[in-house]
């Protein structure tokens, strides 16, 4: 543990230390067995383990760089907009999935609905003694088209969301065209 302390010792120092930054860096071990890292060449007697040449990037280099940078920060950024845009238009498709559900749900309700109302209420008597009944039926046919109602306002907004998504996709591949 001691050793491991040391040698990140020397490493941090001679990390910090300008000059092995800009010039070669020596990893070499002494005839003791200690490992050392300097930017002064190794004695003769030393084992050299390996020998790290650092070169400044020139202009050219960094210009050359700097593209390529960009090409990939512009491919994330078009693929995150590509996601977005697929993600948008399943929801839409599962929103429009859910209220074709709920209107078939919805329709059904209602049909029940009738039904209920020509088994119990052909009748005044029948009418009055089925009243709750018939009254629950037609509060469930509601229910339901209420939520068709709402279903068929998300799948509209999830649809809104696609259309926007596939447009900014649209705007992206014209402009990288």
């Amino acid at each position: 543990m001691y050793f491991f302390r040391i040698i990140s010792g020397i490493l941090l120092v001679g990390f910090l230390n300008s000059g092995i930054i800009a010039g070669q860096v020596y990893t070499w071990t002494d005839e003791n067995g200690n490992l050392h890292v300097t930017d002064i060449p190794p004695p003769p007697k030393s084992k050299v383990k390996d020998t790290l040449e650092y070169q400044e990037k020139t202009a050219a280099d960094i210009q050359e760089i700097e593209p390529r940078q960009r090409n990939r920060e512009d491919q994330k950024s078009e693929e995150a907009i590509r996601q977005k845009a697929d993600e948008a238009t399943k929801r839409a498709i599962k929103a429009d999935q859910d209220a074709q559900d709920a209107g078939q749900k919805a329709a059904e309700a209602y049909e029940n609905a009738r039904q209920t109302y020509d088994r119990y209420g052909k009748t005044k008597d029948n009418r009055k003694k089925f009243k709750k009944r018939i009254r629950r039926a037609f509060d469930q046919a509601e229910a339901a088209q209420t939520r068709a109602i709402e279903a068929s306002e998300n799948a509209r907004q999830a649809q809104k969301e696609a259309r926007a998504a596939g447009e900014a996709l649209k705007a992206l591949e014209e402009q990288n065209q």
